[in-house]
């Protein structure tokens, strides 16, 4: 698990394992770090990054499940206009997916979740953003597992641990053929 508890060199939502900046609620969030430890009044904090991922995906389910199933409607549930410049967000994430603001949500697989997050922690952490790598989304993917809600099916095609070993796999049998071949 990866941590910037409390690295006041980093934004935020970085040094609160919270790159979603989820607002502290009444939720019981697997890795939230107890009120009274906790050193941010407004914005939850986690043990990990990958924990602070993994909240802000269910969060960011849990709306999609709701209804508010395009770009338009999640972002301005997400991230409403009375503290966010909302319609600059919707846009910079509907790129960041390569899809219209009204593009409707029906199947939430793991690509799309981790491109989503990726968008998501890129706005609300500027530069810092590089902090939290597809790793850190893979694990947090991981963690939330598969979910069947009543408007949505998501499917986490992400095997826990798997694909860094995948890659090296590759690579390594690259390496070999390209030295037997050459």
């Amino acid at each position: 698990m990866s941590s910037k508890l409390n690295d006041k060199s980093v934004s935020r939502g970085i040094r609160n394992n919270n790159p979603g900046n989820l607002i502290r609620t009444s939720n019981k969030w697997i890795g939230k770090i107890p009120y009274d430890q906790s050193t941010d009044t407004k914005f939850e904090q986690f043990v990990s990054l990958e924990y602070g991922v993994r909240a802000m995906i269910l969060d960011l389910i849990n709306d999609i499940n709701k209804g508010k199933n395009t770009i338009r409607k999640l972002i301005s549930e997400y991230a409403p206009a009375f503290e966010n410049n909302t319609l600059a967000y919707i846009n910079s994430v509907s790129a960041s997916l390569n899809v219209t603001p009204d593009y409707q949500l029906k199947v939430i697989d793991s690509g799309l979740i981790l491109l989503l997050a990726k968008a998501i922690i890129k706005v609300e952490n500027g530069k810092d953003a590089v902090h939290v790598t597809d790793g850190i989304i893979k694990s947090a993917i991981s963690l939330v597992g598969n979910k069947k809600l009543a408007n949505i099916e998501v499917k986490n095609t992400v095997k826990s641990g798997s694909f860094p070993y995948v890659l090296e796999l590759a690579v390594f049998f690259y390496s070999v053929a390209t030295i037997f071949l050459w």
